[in-house]
């Protein structure tokens, strides 16, 4: 990979520069002074180009030739790129110097960039127990189930281009742009070249990284394109078109790559694509004057391999140290001419803007007036880019939109119109994901969700999880208020679950299977994503069947659980309730916090057995038992501090108390296991599922989470759960206090979590635990 000697790098279409370029250089050789007073240098400079291929991940290596080339003092009149060489083609056309570009780079999360999701923080509050647990995810319209036209929509990509350029927002025409840019894709119904000069930049962008199949195409100007790199994925000659007379070219792709480095779904679609444009960039690269290929360099590294942005760009800068005398000495030599090197201005990258016009664009169904409330940003008042962006994300974290763009447009008064594009979602989305777990076994779980369902400003949601622990959730919101800051919430939830009953001494004396429907009408808060405020009345109704044979006590009497048919329970809540998640995603969250603080007063408490008929005595007995009110309070934290980049602290903190002793079959508070199935339950890793019943509790946990590669994450935990500090009065077979310890390995994968784990507790031995795939616990 060695440079070309310098006289290499003239075209034929400089041959009228080539008599003064030998006597000038001869002359400076000989005699510099007299070159310099003697010599008469012409007077236009030759323009220089630069092309920056595509090529997915390794396309972070032309930030390492950037910071050479820089270095030796050239500076291009035009820039040309495909897929990620437009990113940072258009980056440095913008202004912005190599090293913030590989700042920006490096700080970026890649696979939240490049893929479907966005933090959880920023899904609204009511959305956010069904975000990002699905496998599959279909839009319905009409009843009418479809494929979407690419797994990914790339909001999360979108919100990152549209920061980086807001400095370019107004101009249309990217030869206006400090340095003139052009980018390609491919027209997705004649699979022809698209090069785009002109419109709106992160679209442009945008399209020229549209993977087929695996980003959704963009349109514009009633055509669909596709990344640039299916045709021309190293665009010389619109560089050449531009008016460059002396290309340098930049190349990390073209080649197809090789079978080891096919690893991924991603790696192989992105392969697919190349497919045309192999042999075109080989003729590409003949029109080249300084062809810098760091192909050869990047063995080993992939078209996906974000997680080593910074290698890739070491590689980058070192492959391009081996061309830095050559880049000198063309420096040297442009700057030779009266035309001096081309000096970019750099745009304004503004922070805090004057909002004129609130403009918005692309609403059909959802009212333009409901997105005005939600999005919360004021006509002729100054506001700050993160606060329009914070908005933003509010309103798609919704649900209503597939995508959010906005640009600031100058008025020429010192102010901006905010141009307000969306994409409405489908109607309705049918949802699915399919898991495995050792303690409830293999799984599935549906999901079918309506907006603007019956009413306008209202999403319906059906839920079933089908399992040896059924249970459905079946709820209803209608938002109102001005801004739609509340909602009012209809719904049903049923659950059937088989548990065990225990002894004081750890024997399993009896399992029951319980079937529990629950009613619910409540308010809630939608001005906040991270958290809400309500209240709700619910009514309750368990039976429990007996199962397995065995001795149970009721009312301090024991029986026979095969002497009852069935357990019948009864109650009425009233509840106020604080739900706070600043979590930034379902499974292994990094950061953030979970937490609930509730007080609900339980009234018109009954209960009533059904027993067999040769134990008539029993319904006598027992009969229809009535329970005085109580108040039943739950506070719960759960969160992860970050200590380093790999490192968090995990915490954990919680107490239940009831104000009575004295409380029906089914009310008690269940502990154990690591999923949970119930809203009564608490995990605990150390003991199965429904070891321990208890009423008044503290719990409190402590653990370190690492991540030992990308995606691949270990646990070391302990749990401390007491029932004497609150004066209950069940204990934990025999115990007040009990503490657990346990060991996580966990793997996020495409097809939901792989969990394996082990838990211990003095005197209960080791048990383990395996899941796979996605089951959030309610």
């Amino acid at each position: 990979m060695q440079p070309r000697h310098p006289k290499a790098f003239i075209p034929n279409r400089m041959k009228h520069y080539l008599p003064c370029m030998l006597l000038v250089f001869s002359l400076l050789r000989t005699l510099p002074a007299i070159a310099q007073q003697s010599v008469q240098r012409p007077a236009q400079r030759p323009k220089i180009g630069l092309v920056l291929s595509g090529g997915g991940a390794k396309g972070m290596a032309h930030i390492g030739f950037l910071k050479v080339m820089e270095e030796a003092g050239i500076r291009p009149d035009f820039i040309t790129g495909t897929s990620m060489g437009s990113l940072v083609g258009a980056l440095y056309a913008l202004g912005y110097t190599p090293d913030q570009i590989e700042k920006i780079a490096l700080g970026q999360d890649w696979e939240m960039v490049l893929s479907n999701q966005v933090q959880l923080s920023q899904i609204a509050i009511e959305e956010k127990a069904y975000y990002g647990r699905y496998m599959l995810e279909l839009p319905v319209n009409k009843l009418k189930i479809s494929f979407p036209s690419g797994l990914i929509e790339g909001q999360a990509l979108n919100n990152l281009l549209i920061r980086l350029s807001r400095g370019a927002h107004g101009i249309q025409d990217f030869n206006k742009l400090p340095t003139p840019f052009a980018c390609v894709a491919t027209n997705l119904s004649t699979g022809k070249k698209v090069v785009l000069r002109s419109g709106f930049l992160p679209e442009a962008l945008r399209a020229s990284m549209a993977i087929p199949t695996v980003f959704t195409p963009v349109k514009l100007d009633s055509s669909m394109l596709v990344d640039g790199g299916l045709v021309q994925n190293f665009p010389v000659q619109e560089a050449l078109d531009m008016g460059a007379d002396f290309i340098i070219g930049v190349n990390v792709g073209g080649g197809l790559e090789p079978e080891q480095n096919l690893k991924s779904m991603l790696d192989v679609l992105v392969q697919a694509t190349f497919f045309t444009s192999a042999s075109n960039s080989e003729a590409e690269k003949k029109k080249t004057d300084l062809l810098v290929d760091v192909l050869p360099a990047l063995q080993g590294y992939t078209t996906g391999s974000f997680s080593e942005t910074k290698q890739i760009i070491e590689i980058g800068e070192e492959v391009a140290r081996q061309y830095e005398d050559s880049l000198r000495t063309l420096a040297h030599y442009f700057r030779s001419f009266k035309e001096p090197m081309h000096r970019p201005a750099y745009h304004n990258l503004q922070d805090s803007v004057k909002i004129g016009q609130v403009i918005i664009s692309g609403t059909s169904s959802l009212p333009e007036r409901i997105i005005r409330r939600r999005l919360r940003v004021d006509e002729n008042a100054s506001t700050t880019i993160s606060r329009i962006e914070d908005h933003i994300e509010i309103l798609y974290g919704t649900g209503h939109f597939n995508k959010i763009s906005y640009a600031l447009l100058p008025t020429g008064n010192s102010s901006y119109h905010l141009q307000l594009n969306v994409e409405e979602a489908s109607e309705a989305a049918l949802k699915t994901a399919i898991y495995y777990d050792s303690e409830n076994r293999a799984g599935a779980t549906i999901n079918y969700t309506h907006r603007n369902f019956l009413w306008e400003g209202s999403r319906f949601v059906a839920e079933v999880d089908l399992g040896q622990n059924i249970r459905s959730d079946i709820n209803y919101l209608k938002y109102t208020g001005y801004r739609n800051q509340v909602a009012m919430k209809l719904a049903s939830q049923y659950y059937k679950n088989d548990f065990s009953l225990f002894d004081d001494h750890g024997n399993k004396i009896a399992i029951l299977q319980q079937n529990t429907n629950i009613g619910l009408l409540g308010w809630q808060t939608t001005t906040n994503n991270t958290w809400t405020l309500g209240q709700q009345l619910k009514y309750k109704s368990g039976r429990l069947y007996p199962q397995v044979a065995g001795q149970i006590t009721l009312d301090s009497v024991d029986i026979d659980i095969n002497w009852l048919e069935q357990l019948k329970t009864r109650n009425w809540q009233i509840a106020t309730f604080f739900k706070l998640n600043t979590l930034n995603r379902q499974v292994y969250p990094t950061r953030g916090w979970k937490a609930e603080a509730a007080g609900a007063f339980v009234f018109g408490n009954n209960f009533s057995v059904r027993a067999q008929e040769d134990h008539p005595e029993l319904e006598s007995m027992f009969g229809k038992a009535t329970y005085d009110p109580y108040l039943k309070i739950a506070l719960g934290a759960d969160g992860v501090v970050p200590l380093r980049p790999n490192l968090g602290l995990m915490l954990r903190q919680g107490l239940l108390l009831y104000t009575s002793n004295d409380l029906p079959v089914g009310e008690e508070t269940m502990l154990g296991g690591y999923t949970t199935p119930l809203h009564n339950m608490i995990s605990y890793r150390a003991a199965e599922p429904f070891a321990y019943s208890t009423d008044n509790l503290f719990y409190a946990g402590l653990g370190l989470q690492m991540e030992l590669r990308k995606k691949l994450y270990a646990q070391a935990t302990t749990t401390l759960i007491n029932t004497s500090l609150l004066h209950g009065s069940r204990n934990l077979r025999g115990k007040s206090t009990r503490i657990g310890y346990g060991t996580t390995f966990g793997y996020l994968t495409p097809f939901g979590p792989v969990t394996l784990g082990a838990a211990y507790e003095h005197g209960s031995g080791l048990r383990g635990f395996l899941s796979l795939g996605f089951r959030v616990p309610w």
